[in-house]
């Protein structure tokens, strides 16, 4: 069972919580912010030009359903794509219309659901929706409206966090848990956040969470992975693996998965560990990054 969430709650949580965000102390919307953004997304997540390849859809027409501030959007642009962003929150959309201007950047930005996109049947070469679907509730009507909007031939790439995954068994349902579980202990949020990097308030959000619902916090599988993807206060995180995933693309041909990412991060030395040989090969298998790339069928 996963956590239950409502249109309000999910609009709420993604107004005021973008990816990256914690990740810079520049003002927001400033120039050293974007660049801020950019450079720790890319440091974290080298995987995602390698799996995008930014380059190769010059001259094509682009959609990112669920941009953001539109991070991988810049890159898109710039690579040559004829780029459109889309995202259901108003701050990202704001945030990301203000740094296409200010920066000469050429594409729109425009505000809609990721479940009923305002536009035509036919209209993109690319969907491209990294770490969006799996926060909604109806995943399958995205993935359809993609098929939708895309030109027979069309690719639809999609990433979604994978239930096989180091990050999912061992980093979330095991260490985070025995690490929520402590919080209530006097000194426990600052004691952990020294040893994990993790920001002190992002832990009392947890602690928060724990002495609101109980036991349950640790018990309930919905509740808590949702809670530790994206934050606490995240009303719906899923999970998927690779064939249930790929499953959900019935209506395209040519449906190809990969895995990145093992996302060791709350770890000490994580990032150098995560850059060796031997995790980018493990990666690829059980790693918490999950692609899909589908064709639409011609004709």
């Amino acid at each position: 069972m996963h956590a239950a969430s409502s249109p309000s709650r999910s609009s709420a949580f993604w107004h005021e919580y973008q990816p990256g965000f914690r990740f810079t102390d520049a003002p927001v919307g400033e120039p050293q912010f974007f660049a801020d953004v950019e450079a720790h997304r890319y440091a974290l997540e080298p995987h995602i030009p390698e799996i995008v390849q930014f380059e190769r859809w010059a001259g094509q027409d682009v959609l990112e359903a669920g941009c953001g501030i539109a991070t991988d959007g810049a890159r898109f642009a710039r690579a040559g794509a004829r780029y459109t962003g889309l995202d259901g929150s108003d701050t990202a959309v704001a945030l990301a219309q203000h740094r296409f201007q200010s920066q000469g950047i050429p594409g729109r930005i425009v505000a809609g659901p990721i479940t009923a996109l305002p536009f035509d049947d036919e209209s993109f070469d690319l969907v491209f929706s990294h770490g969006v679907i799996h926060h909604i509730a109806d995943t399958q009507k995205a993935i359809d409206e993609f098929h939708r909007v895309l030109r027979p031939g069309g690719t639809a790439l999609v990433m979604v966090y994978h239930r096989s995954s180091l990050n999912y068994w061992m980093n979330i349902m095991g260490l985070r848990r025995a690490l929520a579980a402590t919080l209530v202990v006097p000194g426990a949020v600052q004691a952990i956040a020294r040893v994990t990097g993790e920001p002190a308030d992002v832990l009392q959000g947890h602690r928060d969470l724990l002495r609101e619902h109980g036991l349950r916090y640790l018990t309930d599988t919905g509740l808590f992975l949702s809670n530790n993807t994206d934050g606490p206060g995240n009303p719906l995180s899923k999970v998927y693996t690779r064939e249930g995933f790929k499953a959900m693309f019935g209506g395209f041909e040519d449906v190809t998965s990969a895995v990145r990412f093992l996302n060791l991060r709350v770890f000490p030395g994580g990032g150098r560990i995560a850059a060796t040989a031997v995790a980018r090969s493990l990666e690829r298998r059980i790693g918490w990054h999950l692609y899909v790339r589908a064709v639409k069928r011609r004709g």
